[in-house]
């Protein structure tokens, strides 16, 4: 019986998808704005330098933005607003450290945004430790270890990027320890009905790597992190596994979150990490942070 998936952090963010759009516009509209207003002239000053190293990181964080959307079909994530907030503040710094050049308003709307900027960078610089904090000196799962595998998007049958780097470690973990068990987590997207399971998807994936059949446990129905982890403590109980280590694979961002739902199970779990693509690491590592601070 398939189970979709209707209350997911990605369907969710569908209705924040014009938010997201708007604060990026909105960020690039003030930031060139800033910039252009601070634009140095004459000798060079302090004021020079300041001002090309916020133009360098205006364009860079932009640029991560646009790439992010680049690869991921002109979806936009939540993930990319705290992106746009801190580009716009770095923009906003030149003209909020000048006393002359522009006019009242303009200069005090560059110090709010600067503001805004910096509190952002604070907050999530903060909580990004944290985050990594939870996996930095875990234990290597042992050899009749148990690996809870969370799900990600499936598009075309196939795992998204971001889960198959969940799943080439969770291979690597597997292949040669035969005493190792995988439970596979992640039920059917409603957005995305004809799809197979997140948790079928990835079997499958890790059969064309080798991965014996006998070592995989399927976990069809969750919605959300949550879910994962209740959905999955119940196969692992089913399966008579509950005395064994309990470890749980997921990228580095989501590790925190993961852990969090299975201690308010009663359950402690070995966090073993997956390396986020680099290419949308910042806008996923922000998107988990928002989701974190949402209480999600």
């Amino acid at each position: 019986m398939r189970h979709a998936r209707d209350s997911t952090l990605e369907g969710s963010e569908r209705h924040w998808r014009g938010a997201a759009y708007a604060v990026c516009a909105a960020s690039l509209a003030l930031g060139i704005t800033f910039l252009a207003c601070a634009f140095p002239t004459g000798a060079l000053r302090p004021s020079t330098y300041l001002w090309v190293a916020c133009t360098l990181a205006f364009a860079t964080t932009h640029a991560s933005n646009v790439t992010y959307l680049a690869r991921h079909s002109g979806r936009p994530t939540i993930g990319m607003m705290p992106v746009a907030v801190a580009s716009a503040g770095a923009a906003a710094a030149p003209l909020a450290a000048s006393a002359t050049g522009a006019a009242a308003p303009l200069r005090a709307c560059a110090i709010v945004t600067l503001a805004l900027g910096v509190a952002c960078v604070a907050v999530f610089g903060r909580l990004f430790a944290k985050m990594r904090a939870t996996y930095a000196n875990a234990p290597a799962p042992g050899e009749k270890s148990v690996l809870i595998v969370l799900g990600a998007a499936v598009r075309g049958g196939r795992p998204c990027q971001t889960l198959a780097r969940r799943l080439d470690v969770a291979a690597s973990l597997l292949l040669g320890h035969p005493d190792r068990v995988a439970v596979l987590s992640g039920g059917a997207s409603a957005a995305r009905p004809c799809e197979p399971t997140e948790a079928e998807a990835m079997a499958r994936y890790l059969r064309e790597l080798g991965v014996p059949e006998a070592q995989l446990l399927l976990e069809p129905r969750a919605a959300n992190t949550r879910q994962n982890m209740s959905f999955s403590l119940e196969v692992v109980r089913k399966a008579g596994l509950a005395k064994r280590q309990l470890c749980v694979v997921s990228n580095d961002y989501h590790l925190w979150r993961a852990l969090r739902c299975a201690r308010r199970q009663g359950v402690t779990l070995v966090p073993v990490a997956a390396r986020t693509p680099r290419v949308s690491a910042l806008q996923q590592w922000c998107r988990e942070a928002l989701t974190i601070l949402a209480g999600r």
